[in-house]
């Protein structure tokens, strides 16, 4: 089966396409029914860590939308969660019992307290640790690096992550950078390179085709 026909590829994503947005530098399609169910069992955990996290969340107000995530790599982590705007005036309320403002971030949030040992080891520290790591795709599908890495600026260069969506019948995963673009010394540092047996790597006229069909879609039935 050739991935790359635009018809074989039009069956295999379905609807699992955005109708917008910028097109990737790079981008791979699997139908390996190991990656598919793969991903559908990373899909499942992080859902269901993501109830757990909501219930910690209702504990003081906020839902799990309010959480800060943060991923780099193989690590997906809770950061804390937002800040009600109430809370971050002159004169307002103390955070709930056990959690504390972090004004170092960019971003304010709520995160346990740490002040003493008490509250290190109270409930709301231990809950928030319970569910601080959350499951990462990255551990659960294979055949392709985590990111790439181009010297594409002046002063060092740039980490692209590799990201992943379901599609009806596949999995496709895509890239900001692309990995024709890394230099002989790069190669030899760290080379960019997928299991050809599990990924196909898509043209992007394909991906452009598949977007503008949707987007026709859509406003045909508006």
């Amino acid at each position: 089966m050739d991935l790359t026909d635009l018809d074989t590829a039009r069956e295999l994503m379905g609807d699992g396409i955005p109708s917008k947005g910028g097109l990737p530098a790079a981008w791979w399609l699997s139908a390996d029914a190991d990656m598919i169910a793969a991903f559908d069992r990373w899909l499942a955990d992080y859902k269901a860590h993501v109830e757990k996290i909501g219930e910690l969340a209702a504990t003081i107000g906020l839902t799990a939308e309010d959480g800060y995530i943060s991923t780099w790599g193989k690590r997906t982590d809770l950061m804390g969660f937002r800040v009600p705007t109430i809370a971050l005036g002159i004169g307002s309320p103390p955070p709930p019992a056990g959690w504390r403002i972090d004004r170092q971030s960019s971003t304010p949030r709520l995160v346990p307290s740490r002040k003493t040992k008490a509250d290190r080891e109270g409930p709301v520290a231990v809950a928030f640790r319970k569910v601080s790591r959350l499951p990462n795709v990255r551990n659960y599908v294979t055949g392709l690096p985590d990111s790439l890495y181009l010297d594409d600026r002046g002063w060092g260069g740039t980490e692209y992550p590799v990201h992943y969506r379901r599609g009806e019948a596949c999995v496709w995963a895509y890239c900001g950078g692309d990995p024709d673009r890394q230099s002989e010394d790069q190669k030899k540092r760290r080379e960019f390179s997928h299991d050809a047996d599990l990924w196909t790597r898509m043209p992007l006229s394909v991906l452009a085709k598949l977007q503008e069909e949707k987007a026709e879609r859509i406003e045909a039935s508006a």
